[in-house]
């Protein structure tokens, strides 16, 4: 069912970056771990007056755009909106628990169950959503809300038939306990199944629903170029239907300032990871400041105003939005931005 509403993104101005300011006070910086993986601490910082302010960014024209009140409400409320990766939002209104997916740039949207038993958490940092598929109507497609703190999970089914949401523990014995929190945290949907990935092991986790979830893992080395050494971070990313591994290196004496990146496409006939040298004639990366909890992939072409072959990425502790182009790997300058926040990529559907 579509529903349309006065209060939707101009679609011209895609891609967005919805940028949220950061909140005073238990924030996490990063250190470097002995095994070379940058991992995230607690600490403190001050607050400042525009702690929690939420604002547009146009990419294409670095434009900050003010995400003004009475706007886009919906998307704003933090205790029941999610951005998935794949463009759609999902929405559960807070008193009748009607649940659907939304398109932000067209108010399209598709019913899901309602959460009857009040069973989804709300959508603080701590919790994401992702689809199974790019599209809902796609055969199979499954909306999942993971916890990155707690082994838990929620699910449903976006077909007609699906009536209810359900929540699932997850004790998989594939993921330590001390690495739930890392590995839910850069789950990425491909082929209709969620993966992670676990390098210190070369192990590649996947999660499927038949119909209830199934974890399973297969080894999945490197095989034309061995990991970098050194202290990095990396996030996982689909494109076109393939997996990527992205792999942010820093400097060892400062874990914040990022030297190389490289690429890594999983050829599963292979069940092995082979370097690649550019992402494609019409593709970009995007990850937020947490790498490993944020990744997206959309089109490059003149009607969006991005480059191809890019990486876009923004770091912890500061405020630019930084470009690497994987044919030339050189960092050019960040375009204007004023606030040091998180952000979450609004891009464009396409049907």
């Amino acid at each position: 069912m579509e529903h349309q509403d006065s209060l939707v993104l101009d679609p011209s101005l895609a891609p967005l970056l919805l940028l949220e300011s950061s909140h005073g006070g238990g924030a996490e910086t990063e250190s470097c771990s002995s095994h070379g993986a940058v991992v995230a601490d607690e600490t403190t910082e001050e607050t400042t007056d525009d702690d929690g302010a939420v604002f547009l960014y146009r990419i294409p024209k670095r434009q900050l755009l003010p995400a003004t009140s009475g706007f886009f409400d919906y998307l704003l409320n933090s205790d029941t909106s999610w951005i998935t990766p794949q463009g759609w939002v999902l929405m559960v209104d807070p008193s009748t628990r009607a649940a659907s997916l939304r398109d932000p740039f067209t108010s399209r949207t598709v019913r899901l169950p309602s959460d009857q038993e009040r069973l989804l958490p709300a959508s603080d940092g701590y919790t994401r959503c992702l689809l199974s598929t790019h599209q809902p109507a796609d055969p199979g497609c499954v909306v999942l809300v993971i916890h990155l703190k707690d082994p838990v999970l929620w699910y449903c089914g976006s077909s007609a038939g699906d009536s209810r949401w359900l929540r699932y523990e997850h004790q998989s014995e594939l993921i330590a306990k001390d690495f739930v929190s890392w590995a839910m945290g850069r789950l990425t949907a491909a082929g209709g199944k969620f993966y992670t990935f676990l390098e210190q092991d070369n192990k590649l986790v996947a999660l499927e629903f038949s119909p209830g979830p199934i974890f399973s893992t297969t080894h999945a080395a490197v095989i034309t170029a061995p990991w970098p050494p050194g202290f990095y971070q990396a996030g996982l990313v689909e494109s076109c239907g393939d997996l990527f591994v992205v792999r942010f290196s820093f400097e060892r004496s400062c874990c914040l300032r990022t030297m190389d990146i490289y690429v890594y496409k999983l050829v599963s006939s292979r069940n092995a990871w082979v370097k690649v040298d550019k992402l494609g004639d019409t593709r970009v990366f995007f990850f937020g400041r947490d790498m490993e909890m944020f990744g997206a992939s959309m089109a490059a072409d003149d009607e969006v105003g991005l480059k191809a072959n890019c990486i876009y990425f923004t770091r912890d502790h500061d405020k630019g939005l930084y470009v690497y182009d994987t044919m030339t790997w050189s960092k050019e300058p960040p375009p204007y931005t004023t606030l040091d926040g998180t952000f979450q990529i609004l891009q464009r559907l396409y049907f």
